[in-house]
């Protein structure tokens, strides 16, 4: 992404380093882009600021703060836009086990439905109306940022 763009500009296939402030900042962009309904892809390595991204989606749509996915695969935050359904598909030893995860009833019920490590569900998880990759950057108080889509 280019200095100064922002995530919800569509991308351009740089990454951006930024800080905190600056990844909360984009995750709000997203958030007022994206229509209800909306799917939005995370992947990067692990540590790289996913779930970060949701809990600052989640301050964006003023609803409950976002927890990590340690044990549950499907939180869902209560906001008053609609519900945010964060699934994280890390522990999928197979694609076909996403089937679980119901995500057909996910999106019929969510506002908005982020998806970190969409790759392990293959097929099965939906298509993205928004992509988002983050990595570590040189700057450990940084991440980088890219919109894919």
């Amino acid at each position: 992404m280019r200095r100064g763009a922002s995530v919800a500009d569509g991308g351009s296939g740089v990454p951006r380093a930024m800080g905190l402030g600056e990844l909360n900042q984009a995750a709000a962009e997203l958030w007022r882009e994206l229509a209800p309904g909306s799917v939005v892809w995370l992947t990067g390595e692990l540590g790289a600021g996913k779930t970060t991204f949701v809990q600052a989606m989640a301050a964006a749509a003023d609803a409950e703060p976002a927890r990590s996915p340690s044990f549950a695969l499907v939180h869902e935050y209560s906001s008053p836009h609609g519900l945010l359904v964060h699934a994280d598909c890390y522990r999928l030893r197979e694609p076909a086990e996403a089937l679980d995860l119901d995500f057909d009833g996910l999106m019929r019920q969510a506002r908005l439905l982020l998806i970190e490590w969409p790759e392990k569900a293959g097929e099965y998880a939906p298509p993205p109306d928004a992509h988002v990759e983050l990595a570590h950057a040189d700057d450990p108080e940084q991440r980088l940022l890219e919109r894919v889509k």
